[in-house]
This record gives C-alpha cells, structure tokens and sequence, in this order.
C-alpha cells in the first residue's frame, strides 16, 4: 500500500481526514483574516495549503505505520489493512485528529 492508497483508505473507513481538513481550513482562514487586506489569501491558495497540510499528515501517519508493522515494499494491502483493522488505527487517529487544536496561544 502506498501513501496515495493509505489516503484513500482512511478516507473511505473513517472521518479523520475531514475533521483533519476542516480544522486546517478553519484555521487557515482565521490567520487569512489577520492578514493585511492586500495580503489575504484566494481560495484557491487557502486549498493548496490544506491539501499541503493533508498531504504532510498522511505522510507522517504512513511512515509510522509502516515502520509499526515493519512493511516492506512486498506487504500486501491485505497485509496493511489487517494490521489497521486489528490495532483499530483509523478510531486512534479519528480521536487523534479530533482533539488536535490549530489556534494560535
């Protein structure tokens, strides 16, 4: 399974991904209005920086899953989804992702 794989499998099990989406979007839109009206943000770049977000998470979630089961390039996505299943990964990062807090202190 690669990163591209695992991101659409928590995607199609778990909500974890759109909390982690709409927690990034939310902040990322609470610092663009901070920001002097000449230098906000477009949509359109506030979306670049969420899937950057997403894309940086997925990747951090990946790598500790795979050094976790001690993958290989061999390990079968059956192989990836047992072990997810079986250590109940997806409810461990949905309760992760939820109580992660982006605001400023």
């Amino acid at each position: 399974m690669n990163k591209n794989e695992l991101l659409e499998y928590i995607d199609t099990n778990s909500t974890a991904i759109t909390i982690f989406k709409d927690k990034v979007r939310a902040d990322q839109k609470a610092k663009n209005k901070k920001r002097q009206p000449a230098k906000r943000w477009n949509e359109a770049k506030i979306e670049r920086t969420v899937n950057k977000f997403t894309d940086d998470f997925i990747g951090n979630v990946y790598d500790k899953i795979y050094k976790g089961m001690k993958a290989n390039r061999n390990t079968s996505s059956q192989e990836w989804i047992d072990f997810l299943e079986t250590n109940e990964i997806l409810d461990d990062l949905e309760e992760s992702v939820s109580m992660i807090d982006f605001g400023e202190e």
